[in-house]
């Protein structure tokens, strides 16, 4: 697994950043209710992918110092929350960029060799699925919140920016073996809780369609992007999994998934709280996440990655299996 916060099942737990969920109320409703790094109230989608292919229960983070060989041979997860495709990204919250992760991936493959060989070495990583969720830090941390990029920057001429950067990197973790790769889009940015809050004033607590629609434009790029590398890579599989559809969905038809609250996240008044001030002082945290889409401001609860996580194993990767 690489990317960001979506993803990320601690592995910023191991570098000094303030960009973690290792504090409660995150991981209130994983196993012994103990907090992991994980941007949630438990589970991530990372855990259901290898829980839902039948290879463990969890996906641990490359970064922790106590994997053990097994843990190394089924899977990791890189992704680090906060990051993007854009180094800057990365910089403002002192996060691990996505050309680091891929360095860390290298630091791997030299590990299985060390402990299956060469040959079976290969025949894991040229038959494991490689997901990626990347691209909302890109938009919500970065262009939308600072003037570095969009001073110089159009929004298309941005987007065009990290869909190049996303091909490039796709390419390099194909020139190191990854034959199956599945890629998740950005959510609907404009409906998380944290948006709506900044965009209050223009929409008065609505989804922001401008936002959405910057989302959706990244989407329609990435959808080319991956159609194009099909095309010109020999042996690739990859897929594009819907995340903006599937929260949308949710958003739409609530009660169809058991859902009662999707404009405001569980934490807090669920409207700006994420990281270090979702944490366990925070007033007003609701006591039953389950009826949540949103655990934060940006991050889903534990039963909505759940869901959504089946809707990708069961409909999108068998086409690249």
């Amino acid at each position: 697994m690489f990317g960001d916060s979506y993803g990320d099942t601690g592995n910023n737990d191991f570098i000094p950043t303030i960009s973690t969920g290792n504090f409660p109320p995150y991981g209130r409703d994983f196993k012994y209710g103990i907090p992991t790094g994980r941007m949630s109230n438990g589970k991530l989608m990372s855990d259901y992918f290898v829980e839902g292919l039948g290879i463990k229960e969890l996906l641990p983070p490359y970064l922790d110092p106590t994997l053990q060989p097994h843990d190394l041979i089924t899977g990791v997860c890189f992704g680090s929350s906060g990051t993007g495709l854009d180094n800057l990204t990365a910089q403002i919250l002192g996060v691990i960029p996505f050309w680091k992760q891929i360095d860390y991936f290298k630091d791997y493959m030299k590990k299985i060799i060390v402990l299956v060989g060469e040959e079976q070495a290969t025949t894991i990583l040229n038959e494991a699925i490689y997901f990626i969720v990347i691209g909302t830090n890109d938009f919500i941390a970065n262009y939308y919140q600072f003037p570095i990029r969009s001073a110089k920057f159009t929004l298309a001429q941005y987007t065009q920016i990290l869909l190049d950067k996303y091909a490039d990197y796709i390419k390099e973790l194909y020139n190191l073996g990854a034959f199956r790769i599945a890629v998740i889009n950005v959510p609907p940015l404009g409906c998380l809780p944290f948006e709506r809050t900044e965009g209050f004033i223009k929409s008065n607590g609505a989804c922001v369609q401008e936002r959405n629609e910057a989302a959706s434009g990244f989407n329609r790029g990435l959808m080319a992007v991956v159609h194009g590398l099909k095309s010109a890579l020999p042996g690739l599989r990859i897929v594009v999994l819907d995340y903006y559809n599937l929260i949308s969905e949710f958003i739409k038809n609530p009660s169809k998934y058991g859902i009662e609250v999707v404009a405001k996240g569980c934490c807090g008044t669920g409207t700006y709280e994420i990281g270090f001030l979702c944490n366990k002082i925070t007033p007003f945290t609701c006591s039953d996440a389950s009826k949540y889409l949103f655990f934060d401001s940006v991050h889903l609860t534990q039963k909505a990655y759940q869901i959504i996580s089946n809707v990708f194993l069961t409909r999108d990767i068998p086409s690249i299996l």
